[in-house]
């Protein structure tokens, strides 16, 4: 994610600056084949090429506005889950007790208990966001959203071993680590400890009831994002906006010959800046949907996972009454991952 309210000129021109050259140079080839060669039939009625660019601005216009969907229903997913993360550190450190068995558990052992909960549930979470960063057939292709965030080492993921390693035994570690979907894996052992403490005596049959539906919250946000993660965005939609953005861009210059030769012939020269211009705008409409589009493919513009996951275990880390605590994620560059 962009955390700075203005773009600096060196992102915007890593995005542009081979195209600009394009609009520069074919631009300038089409003004001197008019002026020099005499091919004076370059020059076209501009009404046309005017419909086909309003025709496209409302193409591109629906094509930003279902990116931006996709971006902000990532977000919201992500919001979600901090929400209920904190409700289930409210849950483990006031629903695992010794209600039901007074006599059985040592304070050390219930605080292990609720210690494992909460460790399993960090682990899951990143586990989920690295789930989510991996890219699939269909995005393998980088590109310079991709690039500028690569260039950061401090924005760069470990690898699923290590993250879990973090928080979890070996032992259960190495199990979810060969998993096909680790983190869904992760929820089941969750469960799979609630219905032992529920055995001991450790938490009572409602609590045991309500702390499933946390996880069942935990599955339908996981399902949400991984629908996102698996399903592109529409590829007609995307492919031929590209393609009618650019047709328009190549027919520009044409018209464009026609309205400055009116004014005179020196003039057909600010063809050459005013098409660089126009074609600019209209790229960077396209590249602003393209970059939108997917918010999982550690890109520039992702969904900040990696911060909401650290901001996630601090507060459940404080909630277990631990004081030393991880840095919160800051932005490196105005990115934040």
């Amino acid at each position: 994610m962009y955390t700075a309210k203005h773009i600096p000129f060196r992102i915007v021109a890593s995005f542009a600056w081979r195209q600009i050259l394009f609009f520069l140079f074919y631009s300038s080839g089409v003004c001197l084949l008019y002026a020099l060669a005499g091919w004076t039939f370059l020059a076209i009625p501009f009404v046309p090429i005017a419909t086909i660019g309003t025709a496209v601005a409302f193409y591109v216009g629906f094509k930003n506005n279902s990116s931006y969907e996709r971006l902000w229903e990532g977000r919201r997913i992500w919001g979600g889950m901090v929400n209920a993360s904190r409700a289930w550190g409210i849950m483990v450190m006031d629903y695992v007790g010794t209600i039901d068995a007074p006599e059985c558990q040592s304070s050390v052992e219930l605080y292990r208990q609720q210690q494992l909960l909460i460790y399993r549930h960090i682990a899951y979470l990143n586990a989920l966001r690295l789930q989510l960063r991996k890219q699939p057939i269909w995005q393998e292709d980088r590109n310079v959203g991709i690039d500028l965030v690569g260039q950061h080492k401090a924005h760069a993921t470990g690898t699923l071993e290590s993250e879990l390693s973090m928080f979890l035994h070996d032992d259960e570690v190495d199990f979810f680590v060969n998993r096909q979907n680790p983190a869904t894996q992760i929820i089941k052992r969750q469960s799979a400890q609630l219905r032992e403490l529920r055995t001991r005596g450790l938490i009572s049959e409602f609590y045991h009831s309500d702390m499933e539906k946390m996880l069942v919250e935990f599955y339908n946000q996981q399902g949400a994002a991984e629908r996102i993660k698996t399903f592109p965005f529409p590829r007609q939609y995307a492919f031929f906006s590209n393609i009618f953005v650019w047709l328009f861009l190549v027919l520009l210059p044409f018209g464009l010959l026609t309205e400055m030769s009116k004014i005179g012939g020196s003039y057909i020269w600010l063809t050459v800046p005013f098409y660089t211009l126009i074609a600019w705008v209209f790229l960077t409409m396209e590249v602003v949907g393209d970059t939108s589009e997917n918010p999982f493919e550690n890109s520039i513009n992702d969904v900040p996972m990696t911060a909401i996951c650290r901001n996630i275990e601090i507060d459940l880390r404080e909630m277990l009454g631990e004081t030393e605590l991880p840095q919160r994620i800051q932005a490196v560059d105005n990115i934040l991952m």
